[in-house]
């Protein structure tokens, strides 16, 4: 499956989230039983990015309710089109379709196509989890500068950048996109090297889509009453780039990880401050 991977032909949705398991996927309520050869898996996923248009699976589940907390789960390589998986998209506020629902039915999925050892997939989780918040976030130093670009050149057009208010708003924000484009490439340092990640892409993921919602309500404030126009209105300013960034904003610091529960992996792997008291 490797060579398939490096030449773009494999590619992958994860299969982490459940209605009832968000922020605390140890909550899952998907299981995989052993069944000779095979492992049958049945549950249900949600929130899972790009899950129609992937070839594979990560899917989490549980493989044992009497092993130790984090030591029950376990993390499957499952193809898309396996008898007994149901892909129904989810349809976003913009208009568009990014996430997806999966219905596991008795999925049989052969025991090597286990990612690593059983019992381990909770750890494989958290490892992915690290990357992830980079690979799902480097993008946004640069895609937020294009729009703040965007947004200068609205405002010296229509004069609005004669207000001393705004400018300082605009360059406040142009400092902390460096800012944001120095933390990514830190992380991305230590990703090149192999070296222990903790907390940073935490760090980088709670800062970029923050950042990107004090852009958007900055956008929405300078275009006032045109600000909700959509891309493709006659009327629309910068092409409607505002109401998208405004929209998909929100959703951001919860995708992958919400900005509150990374504050407290900050706190707890990075500052090294007590884990808080789970409730009975």
């Amino acid at each position: 499956m490797l060579p398939a991977i490096a030449r773009g032909e494999a590619t992958f949705w994860q299969g982490y989230s459940e209605p009832d398991a968000g922020s605390d996927l140890l909550a899952l309520k998907t299981e995989a039983r052993r069944d000779g050869d095979h492992y049958v898996i049945r549950g249900h996923k949600i929130w899972s990015s790009h899950a129609g248009i992937a070839t594979h699976g990560l899917v989490f589940t549980r493989t044992s309710r009497e092993a130790r907390r984090s030591r029950g789960f376990s993390m499957f390589v499952v193809p898309n089109g396996t008898p007994g998986m149901d892909i129904r998209p989810i349809r976003s506020l913009t208009g568009g379709v990014y996430h997806y629902e999966v219905f596991l039915d008795d999925v049989r999925v052969p025991v090597e196509l286990m990612l690593g050892p059983e019992g381990e997939g909770f750890q494989a989780l958290l490892n992915g989890l690290d990357s992830d918040r980079f690979w799902g976030r480097f993008y946004k130093a640069p895609a937020l500068e294009r729009v703040l670009r965007r947004l200068v050149d609205h405002a010296n057009a229509t004069g609005a950048s004669a207000d001393a208010g705004l400018r300082r708003r605009l360059a406040a924000m142009a400092a902390e996109l460096a800012a944001l484009r120095v933390l990514f490439y830190r992380a991305a340092c230590l990703l090149r090297d192999g070296a222990p990640i903790t907390y940073e892409t935490a760090v980088a993921k709670i800062y970029a889509d923050e950042t990107g919602q004090k852009l958007a309500r900055l956008g929405m404030d300078l275009l006032g009453p045109w600000a909700p126009l959509r891309p493709g209105s006659h009327e629309a300013r910068v092409d409607g780039e505002i109401s998208h960034a405004y929209l998909t904003s929100l959703g951001h610091t919860i995708a992958g990880g919400t900005a509150e529960v990374l504050r407290t992996t900050v706190a707890v792997r990075g500052l090294g401050l007590p884990a808080e008291p789970r409730k009975a």
